[in-house]
């Protein structure tokens, strides 16, 4: 049974850029419910999987040097702590995670072919695939059981959740280890992230409600690690229930979940009405700044980017335009704004008043990296836990 915590009209899908400004965004509502029984939060009567992750995907995980470094250190821990034979990977993306482990050794699933085909030039076999059991079955018949799973940020966007994990139940060996890297939902919560609500983020797990779905299935966890990426992420280290590993699970992190109300349906509630009050504070805040005359810029075509676009009615009224890193998101217009995203380069920062901070989970890196900009008067813009201006 399930309750509903909000319902967001009309949001293009955080993703589905557009070619030019005549062409007609693809909106859909967004509906967040809370399930009384596990604990779960996620989107309900949600979009199909094919239309969100397909050859036109286009985040790319490369283009982060944060993200870059917490990989490559993710696979030298995780190969010292475990010393796999054969590790899959689910949701490789550009491969910044696989590429670390021996080749011959190694098979990824990427839904995305765009991306499946980059790492299968690397050498890592890699299946164009969703993960099911279907794909499990196959990896099977040709590869046979796994020692270490792997997954980020990618096991929060299937659909067929139940399936999802008994598949990766079914691959690994008795004493194989399934890795989840998830966005907490604590995090979530914690700093009124409204605009990490989207449909291609199907589930918000904490590890309470990881805790249930996985003890469903005959799994448990037995270590979790924090980590900065993606606002607040948890590494989760699941293995079968009569696997012999200790559990060293930081017994804190439960206690603060449960204390902050991530499992408790009328406190999660109240902090959606704080996101709401945020929302019309970036509203209000940007038009202020319009009357005076000031130009504002997006800095970071993020889904989170897109996501505050629509969830808060904002246009090209309210930014002028967005500046991002991505080559294949050049030139495209956010959905159901008239925004143009355009290259970024060093020289189109001078003489802009204000930058709305779009990929704020890399807020330390872009501070660094505009330095200069700040020291020169610049301004950025945040929306995290509060609207607020960085000096």
């Amino acid at each position: 049974m399930t309750n509903e915590l909000i319902n967001f009209k009309n949001i293009a899908l955080s993703n589905d850029l557009l070619d030019n400004q005549e062409q007609k965004p693809n909106l859909y509502d967004l509906k967040v419910v809370f399930d009384l029984y596990t604990k779960l939060v996620s989107i309900q009567n949600n979009v199909e999987s094919e239309s969100m992750f397909n050859s036109n995907y286009v985040y790319d995980s490369s283009r982060s040097i944060t993200m870059l470094k917490h990989f490559e250190n993710a696979a030298i821990d995780l190969q010292r702590r475990f010393n796999p034979r054969k590790t899959l990977e689910i949701g490789s993306n550009s491969g910044i995670f696989i590429k670390h482990f021996p080749n011959d050794k190694s098979i990824a699933v990427e839904p995305c072919s765009n991306f499946a085909e980059l790492t299968n030039k690397m050498g890592i076999k890699t299946y164009s695939d969703y993960w099911n059991q279907k794909t499990c079955e196959k990896i099977l018949s040709k590869h046979g059981k796994m020692d270490l799973v792997f997954s980020s940020n990618t096991i929060s966007h299937v659909q067929n959740l139940n399936e999802t994990l008994q598949s990766i139940k079914n691959i690994l060996n008795d004493e194989g280890v399934f890795i989840l890297e998830t966005p907490s939902f604590l995090e979530v919560l914690k700093y009124n992230a409204f605009d990490q609500f989207y449909h291609e983020h199907q589930s918000y797990f904490s590890l309470i409600s990881l805790s249930n779905l996985f003890e469903n299935i005959g799994m448990r966890i037995f270590d979790v690690s924090k980590h900065n990426v993606h606002g607040g992420t948890y590494r989760v280290m699941i293995c079968n229930m009569d696997a012999h590993y200790f559990d060293v699970v930081n017994k804190s992190y439960y206690k603060e979940e449960s204390d902050f109300g991530v499992d408790n349906f009328y406190k999660i509630e109240k902090r959606i009405e704080v996101m709401k009050k945020n929302m019309v504070d970036i509203r209000e805040l940007l038009e202020e700044l319009k009357q005076k005359g000031k130009r504002v810029v997006g800095y970071g075509a993020t889904a989170k980017f897109t996501n505050v676009m629509n969830m808060c009615g904002l246009n090209h009224k309210h930014i002028d335009y967005v500046l991002d890193t991505t080559p294949i998101k050049n030139n495209k217009w956010i959905p159901n704004t008239n925004v143009q995203i355009r290259a970024y380069s060093p020289q189109e920062i001078k003489d802009i008043d204000y930058f709305y901070l779009g990929a704020w989970n890399y807020k330390k890196e872009i501070l660094k990296k505009e330095s200069d900009y700040l020291s020169d008067g610049g301004r950025f813009i945040t929306h995290i836990p509060r609207v607020e201006i960085l000096k």
